[in-house]
């Protein structure tokens, strides 16, 4: 049996609901249901602007205050080569945002470990994420980017 992932990225930038769902479709080339979730062959992507009452205070362990959220959600059936392209474009929304919108933010796996985190030090890959080594669109970005342990507050 395959297991779903799920990468969970929030960040502090100042962006509304819809401008966001553009830009994930937009940058991933996915299609925008009327809803707003943005789907792909092999993952489907919801994304918002946080109410005052939404904010997750766990991100303040990553010092920054949550002002926006986005699930990326892969599907378990996809084959690997669709899964790893997803991937890739899913890193690539997050190093487009971090360089047009500013902020910060982090990518977690699974809701708990940091994997991928930008802000005042750039864009940070976590070094001990075997997926970005085995990933050949991930991989190049590794030579462009800082890469080192993150911390792992929420683990």
């Amino acid at each position: 049996m395959r297991v779903a992932l799920e990468y969970d990225w929030s960040g502090d930038a100042e962006v509304d609901t819809a401008a966001l769902r553009t830009f994930i479709a937009t940058a991933t080339g996915g299609q925008q249901a009327p809803d707003g979730t943005v789907f792909l062959d092999g993952m489907y992507v919801t994304a918002s602007a946080d109410s005052e009452d939404d904010v997750n205070e766990a991100m303040r362990l990553f010092g920054f205050e949550d002002r926006f959220w986005a699930t990326f959600r892969f599907a378990n059936l996809a084959d690997e080569a669709t899964s790893d392209h997803n991937t890739a474009l899913m890193v690539h929304v997050l190093i487009a945002f971090a360089q047009t919108h500013g902020g910060s933010g982090v990518l977690l796996h699974n809701g708990e470990r940091a994997v991928l985190q930008y802000g005042k030090d750039g864009i940070v890959f976590d070094a001990e994420w075997e997926d970005w080594t085995e990933n050949a669109e991930v991989a190049p970005l590794l030579t462009q980017f800082a890469s080192r342990t993150l911390p792992q507050p929420l683990l």
